[in-house]
């Protein structure tokens, strides 16, 4: 059974939205559809804190949300709420395949649901998901908010009461000790899920997990059992005082994790029938 993350050979059809910690600032808008996009009008206040998205359906949907999507809706779910999130909000689904090769003979899997990226007109930001792989069905497995804010940002200590008036009081609370532009914040809240080891600290948005294992800051080789015990990362960073640029973060590792060894096993299988040999005896 091949457990490496190589064996994946990923064809992106679609650019995805970058919105990891790493990113100094949110990617631009999709360059299709964007007719009109310099006509909308500049940001206002409201927007430096998430709007009230349409509630999730009663009791179906626990833990954290990120502009009120949940880890584990569906592609459906999710397009509804990241449209809610904004009017003029541009949404592109990104879709991949699998690429395998038996007995000599290139083939790839239909193309699949990886992720779907909600992109704000002028600069300000993303609301993207990233789901689970086949042959699960796919599931929100990642969330990424990605908002820039140059119209009356607001302090950081504003922004955190709004942060801590939704999720509660933060597990960790650290910042760089330095002040205006060059501030930075990190907050982090208890991550969903049962594990415990740190293995990542997130990803972009529908890029998988297995590549990015770690273990006390270096790579390891991924397996099911690690996985499993792969704590979850929710975190929102703050850069700025005012707050300029804000990155959230919620992702269930383990689930997803998961789901990528059972699509490695759904593709070995593949492989497996397409090379399997004949009984008829040869004509000699």
């Amino acid at each position: 059974m091949i457990r490496s993350p190589a064996f994946f050979v990923l064809a992106l059809y679609l650019a995805l939205a970058g919105c990891s910690e790493a990113d100094e600032a949110p990617p631009a808008a999709p360059s299709a559809p964007a007719a009109n996009a310099s006509d909308a009008p500049p940001p206002a206040r409201q927007d430096t804190v998430s709007p009230a998205p349409p509630a999730a359906p009663v009791g179906q949907y626990s833990g954290p949300d990120i502009a009120g999507i949940h880890l584990g809706m569906t592609p459906d779910e999710a397009r509804a709420l990241i449209q809610a999130y904004d009017d003029n909000i541009q949404i592109q689904d990104a879709t991949n395949y699998f690429r395998y090769n038996a007995l000599g003979k290139s083939y790839q899997t239909d193309p699949f649901l990886v992720a779907t990226i909600g992109t704000l007109t002028n600069g300000r930001g993303s609301l993207a998901v990233g789901y689970s792989y086949p042959p699960e069905p796919p599931r929100v497995r990642s969330i990424s908010r990605n908002h820039r804010q140059s119209v009356e940002p607001l302090t950081q200590a504003d922004y955190v009461k709004a942060l801590v008036d939704k999720y509660g009081t933060p597990v960790e609370d650290t910042d760089n000790g330095r002040a205006g532009a060059g501030a930075e914040r990190v907050l982090r809240w208890t991550p969903p899920g049962n594990g415990s080891v740190v293995c990542t600290d997130g990803v972009s948005t529908g890029n998988p997990v297995l590549r990015h294992m770690q273990l006390d800051g270096r790579r390891v080789e991924p397996t099911p059992e690690l996985a499993a015990t792969c704590a979850g990362v929710f975190k929102y960073l703050l850069r700025g005082d005012p707050v300029t640029i804000v990155v959230g973060t919620l992702m269930d590792v383990a689930a997803q994790a998961r789901s990528e060894f059972e699509a490695q096993d759904w593709v070995q299988a593949l492989v497996a029938e397409k090379s399997r040999t004949g009984t008829a005896p040869p004509k000699l």
